[in-house]
């Protein structure tokens, strides 16, 4: 009996080894995963009532993600009922865009588009991007190039509309040899010479000037003369001396004004006169002078 003792019990000192060694090799157990908590009854009327403001506001991407939170079945029956057939429509109302980018007839892949402050993407791989209906000012950068804006107007159920920029590498002009017509030789200014009439009235002008100042001061020293020997009981005999001499002052005055202006513009009026060899002017004179017996001696030729 105490072998058979000793062998049942060695027996179950090796089984026990076994399932040991069994369990050291199994693989740990993954964690349970941590549940969300399901929102309040109060939480439920509260997103209820946010989803309606939003949705009737056009903020529809705000809505559909505050009724999805209305839509658990933790909510009330009533109220997820709404959501969940709200969900549904405003899902379908959401607009969507498909960016798409040409470099002088290739696709572009990297671009950064923006609205505002707000990055967009910076990589265009087709997808469509969700946004809310309304005017949207895009703008798109690429290296090398200057920035695109473009305005799009989405309507509620506006789905995958395409936005495309074009980008084109400027275009070298090309040069021909031969193609540049020589500019033709600028003629030089022809000389405008003073005529003689300016002359002529110049100096009439001048004359005048003189006469009606040498009248003007005869008429004033005859005046004082008159008033000294007569004033202030003078005849018109007296006075009619200073008269003369008054009115011939002005008339010279006068002249001289017309004189001057009559001047100036045959001056500035005067005509281009393309310069002409003087018919008097030497050609080829040559002279030389020789010593003789008898003095000097001179030639020339002409």
């Amino acid at each position: 009996m105490g072998s058979i003792a000793r062998i049942l019990a060695g027996a179950g000192m090796a089984w026990c080894s076994l399932c040991a060694l069994a369990r050291a090799e199994q693989p740990p157990a993954a964690p349970a995963a941590v549940a969300t908590p399901a929102p309040s009854r109060a939480e439920c009327l509260s997103y209820h009532e946010q989803a309606q403001d939003a949705r009737l506001a056009g903020h529809l991407l705000a809505a559909r993600r505050t009724l999805r939170e209305c839509s658990a079945t933790a909510c009330p029956p009533l109220g997820s009922r709404d959501c969940v057939g709200w969900l549904t429509e405003v899902e379908q109302q959401i607009p969507s865009v498909i960016f798409r980018a040409v470099k002088d007839g290739e696709d572009v892949v990297t671009l950064k588009i923006s609205e505002g402050q707000q990055l967009l993407t910076d990589s265009l791989t087709g997808t469509p991007l969700e946004l809310d209906p309304g005017p949207h000012h895009f703008v798109a950068e690429l290296a090398g190039f200057a920035p695109q804006d473009a305005t799009y107007v989405l309507q509620a159920g506006d789905k995958n509309r395409v936005v495309r920029f074009d980008f084109a590498s400027p275009k070298p002009v090309p040069i021909v040899a031969g193609s540049a017509k020589p500019k033709p030789p600028r003629s030089p200014p022809q000389p405008r010479p003073v005529p003689r009439l300016s002359y002529g009235l110049g100096g009439a002008t001048l004359a005048a000037t003189v006469a009606g100042s040498v009248f003007g001061v005869l008429a004033l020293s005859k005046r004082e003369r008159v008033e000294q020997r007569c004033a202030p009981l003078c005849r018109d005999s007296d006075v009619s001396g200073v008269k003369e001499l008054a009115l011939a002052s002005d008339i010279s005055f006068a002249l001289a004004l017309l004189g001057a202006g009559a001047t100036v513009y045959s001056y500035v009026s005067r005509p281009e006169v393309p310069p002409q060899a003087s018919a008097f002017a030497p050609s080829g004179a040559r002279w030389s002078v020789a010593w003789t017996g008898l003095g000097a001696a001179a030639r020339g030729t002409f």
